[in-house]
């Protein structure tokens, strides 16, 4: 049984409830209902989905008495006094989602102690600093995931499984209703990633900060084009097209997403192997930061 600390699993943008956190710990350790509506705490996100394997033993947060919430609700043991508390009898640290980049920060005592860790979405604000911390888990040889689940969603994997028919691809296209860009712009891109892969050469954002269109131009001659728009302009989902010489495959419906994600987590405690490597998680970040200065810039193309 894999013992994992949890931390920025308390709190999405400073108010009490955080989705992924949630998720998270329900799917390891079940959760307590009738706790949670006596607590009054908002428990979104939470389910009866379980992954095996793994148990939240110990968790952090600045706000000591929400942690103390949630470590009712959903039966974790302790509660720490610092991120570097998340370390002591553990295997491995998660970093969940507080709608914050900074949040990665909190995951330094973990990455220093050499313990698997994984950072919820997106790793960092800027390709600089997904790099200091990529390269802080590489000197410990610490093994560090950070991606979003739309990489490891069903719907990935039926477009992975279509490859060798589509041939390579020339075009990808993807249509999303979403939040606000600086959080929610990484789960299309890291979809396209999860599809081809690194490789993109440079970034151009045409469209407004409701409504972004952005073209990564990869090494290889293809094209890939993200329409992400906020829910307030169109209705939120998702739809993707691969494009090859062999035919077009799409897809609508994204299916699981946090158990293939969260399973691929536990993998990579159990052998030590990063599922995806230091320098695409920074490529990812540095392309999502591109867009968004491309498009402050009134759509200048920037390379990558």
């Amino acid at each position: 049984m894999i013992r994992i600390g949890i931390t920025a699993a308390v709190s999405f943008e400073g108010k009490r409830g955080c989705h992924h956190g949630n998720a998270f710990c329900s799917m390891f350790n079940g959760w307590d209902r009738e706790k949670a509506e006596e607590l009054g705490f908002p428990t979104g996100g939470a389910g009866d989905i379980r992954v095996e394997g793994a148990r939240v033993v110990r968790i952090y947060d600045e706000d000591r008495e929400g942690a103390e919430m949630v470590a009712e609700i959903y039966g974790i043991d302790e509660v720490c006094d610092s991120p570097a508390g998340l370390t002591e009898g553990t295997d491995a640290v998660i970093v969940a989602d507080s709608g914050e980049c900074a949040k990665a920060e909190l995951a330094i005592p973990a990455l220093e102690k050499g313990l698997p860790t994984f950072i919820d979405k997106p790793l960092a604000e800027t390709a600089e600093d997904a790099r200091r911390i990529v390269d802080i888990a590489a000197e410990h040889n610490a093994p560090l995931m950070s991606c979003s689940s739309f990489r490891w969603c069903d719907a990935a994997w039926e477009m992975r499984e279509q490859l060798a028919h589509i041939g390579k691809i020339e075009l990808l296209v993807g249509v999303a209703g979403q939040g606000q860009f600086h959080i929610y712009a990484i789960h299309p891109t890291e979809f396209a990633y999860g599809i081809l892969g690194p490789g993109t050469a440079s970034v151009v954002n045409v469209g407004t900060e409701d409504r972004d269109i952005v073209r990564l131009r990869r090494h290889d001659g293809g094209q890939v084009v993200l329409n992400m728009y906020y829910r307030e302009v169109i209705s939120g989902g998702q739809v993707f097209t691969a494009c090859g010489a062999g035919g077009w495959h799409t897809v609508s419906q994204l299916g699981a997403l946090y158990n293939p994600m969260l399973e691929a987590f536990l993998s990579m405690c159990d052998t030590g192997e990063m599922p995806i490597s230091g320098d695409e998680m920074v490529e990812v970040v540095a392309v999502v930061d591109a867009a968004r200065w491309s498009r402050e810039q009134g759509g200048v193309e920037i390379e990558i």
